[in-house]
């Protein structure tokens, strides 16, 4: 009996510890599947957070501005030197209706036709490129479209528009000591009539001029203080031919400075005798076709417009698309042509030409809203500019003259979409009015009289010029830029996703692992009631089976599990009993609320088990090896 009691108690005690070993090593192939999806997931995860947001932009940034940099050679290059854009000239003419009752005080009225269309190539011819800077000329050209232009758009319609010579006599006329010129104002009119093409790019000869400066004392007028060409047009010599000298940085040294003009026909500031201030004179910007890259909402774009013989600035808008592309839009706000705007006071040329009542607020200049440019221009023409249909000019400017339409802050306004990143311009309005002055001179009454006359601005043509991003250049920002881009971004975020996903696998294999494991240590969970004899025992200890509880032993240290050991492996066929009888399934063992626990969920055992625990409690009171 005592052999097969000892073989029995030898068999029930190393199967447990057996089946603890494998349960130790499930646990910990279970951990270190958990630590390998955690940190997979946790790699996946932040790896691709942080080339998402820090990686990516860097590279991208990166090479942006290696290709901003205007070097032979490079894509930049070809596209800036021969740029396939599409721009496209539309000219509205106006023609005068009442030529007469003007010179006899009625307000001026014209009539418009078009647009005239044409077809603008533009090519910057580079003439040397070295230390950082890049020296060339724009050359243009201008082709006629007369599919796209109206169909009553002939170049050779006619049409009546001032006589600008005969202003520069009436000018001449107003001045101390050079009344005489009044006298050659006999043998002109104040208006012409030519043909379209000969106020554009063709000019036309003044009719009048050879037999003016025939008169006695009228050469030295013409030749020395008039400075008379020998054709009057808008655009003469302007068709097919290369501009003044530009110098602009290459954006080597630093990217933000990419096309900046450093000088305009070899001189660093413009002509003194333009404007009258040194900040007037100051070249900023570009000349428009090139801007640095990444720009900001917040900054002024420059732009130095030779034919406004001044540098403008833009201002951020609004974001818009264009065929698919984010694009900053920036507008010329109005403050560009007001004089009386802070570092705009150079503008203005102070004159004894009185046009508008509001002069007189701002010391002979013009209202805002108008630019006198004839002293930037060869012979000095009267010709002041102004955005279409007077726009931003006061009620009094655009009520001086009939035949206009009403203004449009879209339609009349100078647009630029810029792709904001690299700088390309997707698309331009560039819009223009070119007026001539009608001033009827200083107390002019003999031989002439123009006292009658009502002095005005009379429109000649509105120019709404666009400019468009052609489709190899547009392509290639897409595919280098966007889609690029787009797959590096995309890749990020499933990366980012997998990582996610691996990394919730991981957390959730070690909480299934954990409660798995939880699960059979509460399957072997025996719950010990308070028993005043067992001493030194902590009192709300949760007891397990007797092979889980003898490992315990060095964190424990109670004197008394020696002999409680010997007790608990003696009764242990009994407590295994119990173990399987009254917990079959999984259950939560606390001290405090055991009795409580069975009461709600197995209380047709409840009886049984009070009595069991209290027969456990009695045995450990009765147990001669706790009362040694």
């Amino acid at each position: 009996m005592p052999s097969s009691s000892n073989a029995s108690n030898g068999t029930s005690s190393s199967a447990p510890i057996a089946s603890k070993f494998s349960s130790k090593r499930m646990t910990c192939c279970q951990l270190a599947i958990s630590a390998i999806l955690i940190g997979l997931g946790s790699f996946l995860l932040f790896g691709s957070l942080i080339t998402h947001t820090v990686v990516v932009p860097n590279v991208v940034k990166s090479s942006i501005e290696d290709n901003s940099r205007l070097i032979n050679g490079s894509i930049l290059w070809k596209k800036w030197t021969v740029p396939d854009y599409r721009i496209r000239f539309n000219l509205f003419v106006y023609s005068m209706k009442n030529p007469d009752e003007f010179m006899n005080g009625a307000i001026p009225e014209v009539s418009g036709s078009g647009p005239y269309v044409f077809d603008k190539k533009l090519e910057n011819r580079v003439v040397s490129a070295e230390n950082g800077t890049v020296k060339y000329q724009r050359f243009l050209s201008y082709f006629f479209n007369e599919q796209e232009s109206c169909q009553t758009c002939i170049l050779g319609n006619r049409i009546w528009v001032p006589n600008m010579i005969y202003q520069k006599f009436v000018e001449a006329a107003s001045t101390e000591g050079m009344k005489a010129a009044a006298t050659t104002l006999l043998s002109q009119t104040a208006f012409l009539e030519v043909e379209v093409e000969e106020l554009l790019f063709e000019g036309y000869k003044d009719p009048f001029l050879d037999k003016v400066c025939e008169i006695p004392f009228m050469n030295f007028v013409c030749e020395a203080i008039l400075d008379v060409p020998e054709r009057i047009g808008l655009f003469f010599e302007a068709n097919n031919t290369a501009s003044k000298m530009y110098e602009i940085d290459d954006g080597t040294r630093d990217p933000t400075n990419l096309g900046k003009i450093l000088k305009y026909d070899e001189e660093p500031l413009l002509d003194e005798t333009w404007w009258s201030t040194e900040e007037s004179l100051k070249i900023r910007g570009t000349d428009g076709s090139l801007f640095h890259p990444f720009l900001s909402k917040n900054e002024k774009l420059y732009v130095y417009v030779a034919e406004l013989c001044r540098s403008i600035w833009l201002e951020f808008k609004e974001e818009v698309e264009y065929r698919g592309l984010k694009a900053y839009r920036y507008v010329v706000p109005p403050e560009v042509f007001d004089v009386t705007y802070p570092g705009n006071e150079g503008y203005c040329n102070p004159s004894d030409k009185q046009f508008f009542s509001s002069q007189n607020d701002s010391v002979g200049c013009l209202p805002k809203g108008l630019l006198e440019i004839s002293k930037c221009q060869k012979s000095q023409p009267p010709i002041t500019i102004s955005l279409p249909n007077f726009l931003y000019a006061p009620s009094e400017v655009r009520e001086s003259v009939k035949g206009l339409n009403g203004t449009d802050d879209i339609r009349d306004s100078i647009v630029v979409d810029i792709e904001p990143r690299v700088g390309a311009v997707l698309y331009a309005r560039r819009v223009s009015q070119v007026n001539i002055e009608m001033w009827k001179g200083k107390n002019l009454t003999f031989p002439v009289n123009l006292k009658k006359m009502k002095s005005a601005l009379i429109p000649v043509i509105i120019l709404h010029e666009t400019s468009e991003i052609d489709d190899d250049s547009l392509e290639t920002i897409r595919s280098q830029l966007y889609e690029t881009e787009s797959i590096a971004y995309t890749s990020c975020n499933i990366m980012m996703i997998i990582g996610a996903i691996v990394l919730l696998l991981g957390f959730l294999f070690l909480a299934f692992s954990y409660q798995e494991e939880h699960e059979k240590k509460l399957r072997k969970c025996l719950y010990v009631s308070r028993c005043k004899s067992l001493k030194g025992f902590r009192r709300d200890l949760t007891w397990r089976h007797p092979h889980d509880v003898e490992d315990e032993l060095e964190t424990y240290h109670l004197d008394e599990f020696d002999g409680f050991m010997k007790m608990l492996r003696k009764k242990e066929r009994v407590i295994s009993s119990l173990e399987e009888q009254y917990f079959p399934g999984v259950i939560t063992c606390y001290p405090e609320d055991i009795a409580e626990f069975f009461e709600k969920r197995w209380k047709r055992i409840k009886k049984s088990f009070v009595s069991a625990k209290n027969n456990i409690c009695n045995c450990f009171k009765r147990s001669p090896a706790i009362n040694q």
